[in-house]
């Protein structure tokens, strides 16, 4: 407990030092924001229920052609906790939306002005959401080999392993009332992602949904105890919650209060220094870890 609130101390010290700040004065966008997600604790997961919260194009390009579901999925996730939208606003250019978006993508949380919610920002300014989703997965997974984090399980596993799974899965989704980033490990080196958002127990399993950036609408899919793994493509996989994705859900959380108690106090708000791959990566191989 004491090396955890060295750690919350040590990055509260830092935000405050930061020279990014901006007004007090209450914005109202924000204000209802942080409302909703106090009054209700699902109201993450019921955003990404609807298609307006969501990027309006599927996973695609990456590095050589395979892809960046594991960057287009905590994006997603990212602009539902830190980012707010206010069409009354003049609209961004290009190189503006790119760089509002890279404020998202480093955990950072950003006004989108010129638009009413991330669908219509993103079909306006692809551009700019794919050209940080491929950058992202450059410095952060592929040639960076922060993709190995999820690539340590198997394809298929005994029917017992993905019941705990499942099982521990439907616990933490219960509990915590915010979206599951998970890897799916395919057979290999292969692996894609999803956020899951709803488990459903039936008399043999469980029914659940999930954000799958190979998709723009949300994926229905059944468990039945008996299931050794399930099927993606022709190919087995198994879907497993990370510890990486579990820190890195607490870190956009984290700052998504700390703007929000900004809003509630009327006290200026500073930008975290630290990006929130550089905290997680700090909480993951530092001292306190």
């Amino acid at each position: 407990m004491i090396k955890k609130i060295l750690l919350t101390s040590l990055f509260f010290f830092i935000s405050i030092v930061s020279n990014q700040t901006s007004a007090a004065t209450p914005d109202p966008l924000w204000k209802k924001h942080c409302q909703e997600v106090t009054a209700d604790p699902a109201h993450l997961l019921k955003k990404l229920t609807q298609t307006q919260n969501k990027i309006s194009f599927t996973n695609h390009g990456g590095i050589f052609n395979g892809g960046v579901c594991w960057w287009h999925s905590r994006l997603t996730r990212n602009f539902q906790y830190i980012a707010v939208f206010d069409s009354s606003l003049p609209a961004p250019s290009e190189e503006e939306a790119y760089n509002l978006v890279t404020r998202v993508r480093n955990g950072k949380a950003t006004t989108i002005p010129g638009f009413n919610n991330l669908y219509q920002f993103s079909s306006v300014h692809y551009k700019a959401v794919q050209t940080n989703l491929e950058e992202w997965q450059i410095t952060n997974g592929g040639f960076g080999l922060g993709f190995l984090d999820g690539l340590s399980g198997s394809s298929s596993v005994p029917a017992s392993e993905l019941k705990t799974l499942m099982d521990k899965a439907y616990v933490e989704l219960t509990k915590s009332q915010k979206p599951i980033f998970q890897v799916l490990q395919l057979p290999g080196i292969t692996a894609h992602s999803w956020l899951l958002i709803n488990m459903i127990p039936t008399s043999d399993g469980y029914q659940f949904e999930v954000v799958d950036s190979n998709y723009l609408y949300n994926q229905t899919w059944t468990y039945r105890n008996s299931a050794t793994h399930f099927w993606y493509g022709g190919q087995s996989f198994v879907n497993y919650t990370t510890r990486r994705g579990r820190i890195e859900e607490e870190v956009i959380r984290k700052r998504m209060t700390d703007k929000c108690t900004s809003v509630q106090y009327q006290v200026k708000f500073h930008d975290p220094v630290l990006t929130m791959d550089e905290e997680v990566d700090a909480i993951l191989n530092g001292p306190y870890k």
